[in-house]
């Protein structure tokens, strides 16, 4: 279901067809694919939170096809926003329940998202794709309920695969990374726009061979073994700055009015 249809931009365009069939291999998911898993261990951990904080509402920034809707559209009242044409046009097959839109994050959202009414919001693999997300996770802070959360992931900068691999490190191979931040800076985009942070986490090494020199089967044990546990249990809990993607839970505070 789509509501809302802005004005589309040169952005909207770059994320069309050519680049989710690119970026992700397919324009669906291939059970127990890698991305297959990543969006079931995201779904996951969202449905926890949501539990955990007697939630009812959600949106996710930058839904794209509307997979990880699709797990939670059932339990959840569930809403989505992308810059992409092409991927809202997909929501209807995947997350036929929620309600999406092509929106702009960094510069305005529908009107029937709510100033204060949603308990969580999630954005995965999103900021990096934007020149100002401070501007981002400020309006997305005005859309939280009092103590609401925002959970969003972004590539970790210091990272082993960053360090090791140099230009050849997954976040370096889209076009589209414009904002490839120190963690210590995602952080102070947290604060700045009126959130605290309440967890920092990881998702795991799974871009592998990260040791040129050693066969990719000996490495296994080291970085997919905790990453395949993580997963199978659907809890974020390697330390937060071991693995490709930091991932930040901040809070909306009780008393304090935030403002876009």
């Amino acid at each position: 279901m789509s509501a809302g249809d802005p004005d589309r931009s040169g952005a909207d365009n770059a994320y069309d067809e050519q680049y989710f069939k690119e970026t992700y291999g397919c324009d669906g998911l291939k059970r127990f694919g890698m991305h297959w898993w990543s969006v079931r261990w995201y779904a996951t951990i969202v449905r926890r939170c949501m539990r955990a904080i007697g939630g009812r509402r959600l949106l996710e920034i930058g839904c794209g096809h509307g997979f990880m809707l699709g797990r939670l559209e059932h339990e959840f009242e569930t809403y989505g926003v992308d810059i992409s044409r092409y991927a809202i046009d997909q929501v209807g097959v995947f997350a036929p329940k929620s309600i999406c839109a092509v929106a702009d994050v960094e510069k305005q959202l529908p009107e029937h998202l709510v100033t204060g009414s949603f308990d969580l919001v999630v954005a995965k693999y999103v900021f990096e794709h934007l020149e100002n997300p401070l501007a981002a996770v400020r309006r997305i802070a005005t859309l939280l309920r009092p103590g609401g959360i925002l959970f969003f992931s972004i590539p970790n900068t210091e990272s082993i695969g960053a360090r090791w691999k140099g230009k050849d490190w997954y976040a370096h191979q889209d076009p589209t990374h414009c904002s490839l931040l120190a963690p210590d800076r995602w952080l102070e985009i947290v604060a700045e726009a009126g959130l605290d942070v309440s967890k920092e986490s990881a998702d795991g090494y799974w871009d592998l061979p990260y040791i040129r020199s050693l066969p990719v089967w000996l490495q296994f044990p080291v970085f997919i073994v905790p990453t395949a546990f993580s997963c199978l249990v659907g809890r974020a809990i390697l330390p937060a700055r071991c693995g490709e993607n930091l991932l930040i839970f901040a809070r909306k505070p009780m008393h304090r009015e935030i403002t876009a």
